[in-house]
């Protein structure tokens, strides 16, 4: 049976491998890799935190304007940089150095997630923010959240902003 603590988080029974968190670089996505953090410390495990980059969204997102080699290979030499500062970040807040892995795919984050990465690394814990980037982004292209919990194949836990920080925003 799960137990809470004194400040309301709650303990959990099951003992997880293997966490992946799903980052996109908003504000739901940092609440999901701090709690996938909190989770990884507590069952002494190894956490997958992956990057998406749907390179169609990029190009038909911005002014319709196609990516050409060069403007793909510039956009993954950023989010590659991007990824090893949040390893580092992850490192100095108390992870292990064998404990993090950094991963950057393209494609579709609804089919990458679900049907790509969480199988080859067989990851027993999905952690995802409850929003992405903004509301017209989730109309148009759907939730990823909501794919991946209804599709996954393991626990998928749902991170959602705590009160004070939706507060500050």
């Amino acid at each position: 049976m799960d137990a809470f603590t004194k400040d309301g988080v709650m303990r959990m029974a099951h003992k997880y491998k293997r966490v992946l968190a799903a980052v996109d670089g908003s504000k739901g996505a940092e609440t999901a890799l701090k709690k996938a953090v909190e989770i990884v410390k507590r069952n002494h495990t190894k956490l997958d935190v992956l990057r998406v980059l749907d390179l169609s969204s990029l190009e038909y997102g911005g002014a319709g304007i196609a990516l050409d080699g060069e403007r793909i290979y510039k956009i993954e030499q950023a989010n590659e940089k991007y990824m090893q500062k949040l390893k580092t970040t992850l490192l100095e807040e108390g992870l292990a150095k064998e404990q993090v892995e950094v991963h950057l795919r393209f494609g579709n984050p609804k089919v990458v997630v679900v049907d790509d990465f969480q199988p080859e690394y067989q990851n027993d814990l999905i952690v995802i923010g409850s929003t992405g980037k903004n509301f017209i982004e989730r109309l148009v292209v759907g939730s990823v959240a909501a794919y991946i919990t209804r599709n996954a194949n393991c626990d998928v836990l749902m991170a959602r902003p705590d009160k004070e920080n939706k507060k500050n925003n």
